[in-house]
C-alpha cells in the first residue's frame, strides 16, 4: 500500500494540446526558414512586442529568449507580461524547436511547448503543442483559444512576407 500523499489529492491535472494553423501558399521549408529563428517571435507572434537573446548561442539548446507583450491573464493590472523562456531541442529535419519558460511574471509553473512546420495541401501548417501545469488566469479552454488565434496570426504573417517576397513585390512592413 503506498503511503498517503494529501498533496497528490489537491493536484491540479496537467494541460495538454495542439493547435494547427494553414499557410496558403509557402512550403514548409519556407516557413521553416523564417521561423527556426528562436529569438524572432515579435516578428511572427502580433502579442509579442519583444524577444531578444538573453544568454547562450543563437539556435542552440540552452539559448534563452526574453519575450514581453501586452498580455499578463494572471495579473491584468500589470503593463507588461514577460517570460524568459529556454532553447531545449531543435530538430531540423523535422521543422520544430521546443522550449521551455523558465521564468514568468503570468501565471505559468511549468511550460513546454514545440512550434513546427508540416505539410498541408494549402502549403504549410504551422503547429503548436505544449504540456503546462494549469496557468493562473485561463481554463485549459481559453488558453487552447487563445493559441490557436496566436497559431492562425503567425500563419497569415508567413503568407504576407513569403508570398509577396515570392511575387517579386516589395516587402509590405508586417510588424
Amino acid at each position: 500500500m503506498a503511503p498517503h500523499d494529501p498533496e497528490s489529492e489537491t493536484a491540479a491535472p496537467e494541460w495538454r494540446g495542439t493547435v494547427r494553423a494553414a499557410a496558403a501558399g509557402p512550403t514548409p521549408d519556407q516557413a521553416w526558414a523564417l521561423l527556426r529563428d528562436f529569438c524572432s517571435l515579435n516578428k511572427w507572434v502580433s502579442l509579442v512586442e519583444t524577444c531578444r537573446r538573453l544568454e547562450g548561442d543563437d539556435g542552440r539548446p540552452g539559448c534563452v529568449r526574453y519575450c514581453a507583450g501586452p498580455v499578463n491573464m494572471a495579473a491584468p493590472g500589470e503593463a507588461v507580461g514577460w517570460s524568459k523562456e529556454r532553447l531545449l531541442e531543435v530538430d531540423a529535419a523535422g521543422r520544430s524547436y521546443s522550449y521551455e519558460v523558465v521564468e514568468t511574471n503570468k501565471g505559468f509553473g511549468r511550460y513546454r511547448a514545440t512550434i513546427g512546420v508540416e505539410p498541408d495541401p494549402a502549403g504549410c501548417a504551422v503547429r503548436w503543442s505544449f504540456e503546462a501545469d494549469p496557468v493562473k488566469g485561463w481554463t485549459l479552454e481559453g488558453f487552447v483559444g487563445f493559441l490557436e488565434k496566436l497559431a492562425h496570426g503567425v500563419a497569415k504573417r508567413l503568407e504576407e512576407e513569403i508570398m509577396v517576397n515570392v511575387d517579386g513585390d516589395p516587402a509590405l512592413p508586417i510588424f
